[in-house]
């Protein structure tokens, strides 16, 4: 009776053991295959990383190369003599593969009812960008006198367009007002004088959809 079942007994406990064993096998293999896993992993992020960072890089180099991110340095001192029929175009700094190169002045034609405006830089979206000279228009650099008053008397079917300063020959002249038709549907935009460049533009009058 003891001899049967002592052996029972031991092939279960051998089983069990068997079993245990090969339970925690697998056990080992999965929780490795995890690691294993879980290396590949963070592998593959610290490749991911390493591209971002080139990219970064290749981003910035682009953009310090691109365009000028800091001011130009100051102007450097030319000597000019003047010269009858001609204007001097002082030198200035351009932007060249990644760095500012100096322009020598030079001097330049005049050109009658025109003067040359000089190249600048300004700073847009962050970064400096240059603002080619060139000739413009010669014009008042002052604002015009006040607007003088004027006595009228309307007249049924016509609009009054007031008078207003104009720049001649060098000077400012006043336009005497007057009466315009009117037109249906339209208003009159009066006459106006911007700075633009330094210098005051015309802006012309004209009749405009209401």
């Amino acid at each position: 009776m003891h001899t049967p079942l002592s052996r029972l007994l031991f092939t279960a406990i051998l089983g069990g053991a068997i079993l245990g064993s090969a339970g925690r096998a697998r056990a080992d293999e999965h929780r490795e295959e995890r690691r294993d896993e879980h290396r590949e992993e963070r592998r593959d992020e610290h490749r991911e990383e390493r591209r971002e960072e080139r990219h970064d890089e290749h981003r910035a180099e682009v953009r310090d190369h691109g365009r000028p991110y800091q001011a130009p340095p100051a102007a450097r001192f030319e000597r000019h003599e003047n010269r009858r029929g001609y204007v001097w175009v002082g030198g200035g700094y351009d932007w060249r593969d990644g760095r500012y190169v100096w322009g020598p002045g030079r001097y330049e034609r005049e050109r009658p009812g025109f003067r040359w405006r000089e190249p600048r830089w300004e700073m847009r979206d962050g970064a400096y960008v240059r603002v080619d000279g060139g000739w413009i228009t010669l014009g008042p650099v002052g604002a015009p006198p006040v607007v003088r008053e004027e006595r009228w008397v309307a007249r049924p079917g016509h609009v009054w367009v007031r008078g207003h300063w104009d720049w001649v020959n060098g000077n400012w002249s006043w336009i005497p007002g007057h009466h315009e038709p009117e037109r249906a549907g339209y208003v009159w935009r009066e006459p106006r004088w911007e700075m633009r460049d330094g210098v005051y533009v015309k802006v012309e009058g004209a009749w405009v959809v209401r």
